[in-house]
């Protein structure tokens, strides 16, 4: 855009503005606020996680040697944590879900335990840099532990088949 002139500038910014605001009240935009969509993906979210964690317990116990690939996993896991807050919005503690009403009953509770989470994936991200593998490990089981924090009072058990 060096060469364009302000009102050239100003039709590119306008335009891409018209074009943003067509696309966020397209039928697709609105499906992904359905309730259904919205578990689906938090499931997704929460299996990623969990993957990460089994990973580096992979590797810290010695099941397979890619030390090299723990702080990625960390660096991951811990950017996923900082999603958790938007994918509980009211309203999705219905149909395939096991998450608790206690989620949006104790709000100020469930933000505390995704923060612990947030926090000790963070440490773990930091630890991870530093290749020791006792550090790590003892800091994937306070990551464990703040998984848990949340997921005791805020997820039902899985229902046996």
């Amino acid at each position: 855009m060096r060469n364009m002139n302000s009102e050239t500038v100003k039709a590119w910014t306008i335009s891409a503005l018209v074009a943003m605001a067509l696309v966020a009240a397209s039928p697709m935009a609105r499906a992904a606020d359905d309730p259904a969509n919205i578990v689906k993906y938090r499931r997704i979210v929460m299996q990623t996680i969990a993957g990460h964690i089994s990973a580096i317990a992979g590797i810290v116990k010695g099941k397979v040697s890619f030390p090299a690939h723990i702080a990625p996993h960390a660096r991951a896991m811990h950017a996923m944590s900082n999603l958790l807050y938007d994918i509980f919005p009211e309203g999705t503690g219905v149909g395939k879900t096991r998450a608790k009403p206690e989620i949006w009953q104790e709000p100020v509770k469930f933000r505390a335990a995704i923060d612990a989470f947030r926090s000790e994936s963070g440490r773990l991200a930091l630890i991870a840099e530093g290749g020791d593998l006792a550090a790590i490990g003892a800091q994937l089981k306070k990551v464990g532990k703040a998984c848990g924090g949340c997921h005791k009072p805020f997820r039902q058990k899985k229902k046996k088949q």
